[in-house]
């Protein structure tokens, strides 16, 4: 198994190719080398999964021709925690929950 299938078997919902090659050229990862223990526990891919589990969690429902994909919201937030756990232990940029932000008043406080 390549890195690449290891990261689609990720869930079952389908990903787009170009999509996991971007985020193994994002993390460093050569996504046609084999999928081996030793990847599997190195910071690029842990931070390449954060990466499949982040778009999963940002995907609307989906239904065509009486087949549906629907994530529950109990789903979401689960991908969602998953992601910002692997992000927050590597101190990633992409975790969500840096700082605080919003409006107070009329400004934005960021």
């Amino acid at each position: 198994m390549t890195i690449s299938e290891a990261l689609i078997s990720l869930n079952s919902f389908p990903i787009p190719a170009s999509l996991i090659e971007k985020f193994g050229i994002e993390r460093g990862l050569t996504i046609s080398d084999d999928y081996t223990l030793a990847v599997s526990i190195t910071q690029a891919y842990r931070l390449a999964t954060a990466d499949v589990h982040f778009w999963l969690y940002s995907q609307p429902s989906i239904t065509e021709q009486e087949v549906g994909i629907n994530h529950a919201l109990a789903i979401k937030k689960g991908l969602l925690d998953f992601a910002n756990a692997i992000y927050k232990e590597y101190e990633d940029d992409k975790y969500i929950g840096k700082g605080t932000f919003g409006f107070i008043g009329g400004s934005f406080n960021g």
